[in-house]
């Protein structure tokens, strides 16, 4: 099938496993999605940063492949009768990715025996040429709709962005290489080819080029800059630091981070001599305005189909169930679902706050914005040998509703979980 350029650029096959082996037998879903665990991680140990393999109801396993920062995983199925699918959403990072993707996919097939027989082959291992026609056709309706945005007024207008995290910033457009302003707009809307300096994997090649722009992502998205804290931020600063090491030997003249790589090896308590090449380099060059890095201001999370702002600085875990975020003595825990009554009609906001919460007790705390039904407690627990404060909040909208859990460890922080659970809106 062939994806709409004006939404995503990606690819989609469909195909069958092989019997093989000395006696020749079909593996079963795990088994294959295993084996294109192992050969991936092996053939390309520079590009894979994570695989996630779960077995999915009724069987079907599948396999997350994370090969660059600035897209969703690349995901595997494989079914025990032999059905593997493949797909990868491949816009947004660049038409040398899309060519990456497509030559992991050939290589695993001639690996794994898998035959692809379904989908757009012509697309998914397309010629140099005509990925960046794809890319190109991809990234101008893009650009248009960002215009739009920034001519209703709005700011931070995401373009390319990952979906769930809304940032903040002065400029128009926000884009996985930074910020960008109308003046770059415009010149991109008369020239896509202005816009090529928001692609991270433009080239086929895993150049400088390539290295420095998969470290930006990683520092605009990803980086909560303060002293790594929670599993995986540690190892993040080495992956960027080991990237930018990379990328200068092989080209000097690039523009790298300076300032921000500086900033970042010392909060890791990195001290090795590209780190002290970076601190000299910074201290004669002028200082980036903004700073690289979105999360040093505020971000707004979505969590079905709900919104809340919360410190850029945070760690976050989600999952379909559930979204968990932060640090510093603070915590919350936010679900939320669609809601509806016997009959099939939306859950009034009314019914949903009396059906959930209507044991938080007389000093429940109501709340009432617009739509918005609101009523949460605050409490205190000490079963852990410390005392905690906590909120149990919910929020309601016509059938929708939320329960957020907040944790904190200062008792001033009361005003700031109330306000945080108030802040919750439907999004």
């Amino acid at each position: 099938m062939t994806t709409n350029l004006a939404d995503a650029l990606g690819v989609a096959l469909g195909g069958l496993a092989q019997k093989r082996g000395l006696i020749p037998r079909l593996p079963d879903g795990d088994r294959l999605l295993a084996d294109a665990a192992v050969w991936l991680t092996g053939e390309y140990p520079d590009a894979v940063r994570s695989t996630h393999q779960r077995t999915l109801p009724g069987g079907e396993a599948t396999l997350a492949v994370d090969l660059h920062p600035a897209v969703a995983p690349l995901v595997l199925t494989a079914a025990d009768e032999g059905r593997v699918t493949a797909s990868a959403v491949t816009g947004v990072a660049g038409p040398g990715y899309h060519r990456f993707v497509g030559r992991i996919l050939e290589r695993l097939a001639s690996e794994l025996a898998i035959d692809w027989t379904e989908g757009d082959g012509a697309t998914a291992f397309v010629d140099r040429p005509g990925a960046e026609t794809l890319y190109l056709g991809w990234l101008g309706p893009q650009l248009a709709r960002a215009r739009a945005g920034v001519r209703r007024g709005e700011r931070s207008v995401p373009l390319g962005m990952p979906v769930g995290t809304r940032v903040a910033t002065e400029a128009g457009i926000a884009t996985v290489m930074g910020p960008r302003d109308e003046a770059w707009l415009d010149a991109a809307i008369a020239d896509p080819r202005v816009a090529l300096e928001m692609t991270p994997w433009w080239a086929d090649a895993t150049d400088a080029a390539y290295l420095l722009n998969r470290a930006l992502v990683l520092m605009w998205l990803e980086v909560r800059w303060r002293t790594p804290a929670m599993e995986g931020e540690a190892d993040l600063f080495d992956e960027i630091h080991r990237l930018l090491s990379r990328a200068y030997p092989l080209d000097p003249g690039l523009p790298y981070p300076w300032h921000a790589w500086t900033e970042l090896t010392a909060l890791r308590g990195i001290d090795d001599p590209m780190a002290r090449q970076a601190a000299a380099r910074a201290a004669h060059e002028p200082e980036p305005d903004p700073p690289v890095g979105y999360r040093r201001d505020p971000v707004t999370i979505s969590h079905e189909g709900w919104t809340l702002e919360i410190s850029g600085s945070y760690a976050e875990r989600r999952s379909a169930e559930e979204w968990w975020g932060g640090g510093a003595g603070r915590s919350i825990t936010l679900a939320a679902t669609t809601t509806g009554t016997a009959e099939g009609r939306p859950m009034s906001a009314g019914a949903f706050i009396e059906q959930f919460a209507a044991d938080l007790g007389p000093d429940a705390i109501n709340h009432r914005a617009g739509e918005i039904l609101g009523r949460a407690r605050l409490m205190t627990d000490a079963s852990s040998g410390v005392e905690v404060g906590i909120l149990e909040g919910y929020a309601a909208v016509s059938g929708s509703g939320a329960a957020i859990r907040i944790e904190f460890d200062d008792p001033p922080d009361w005003q700031w979980a109330i306000d945080t659970w108030r802040s919750l809106a439907p999004g």
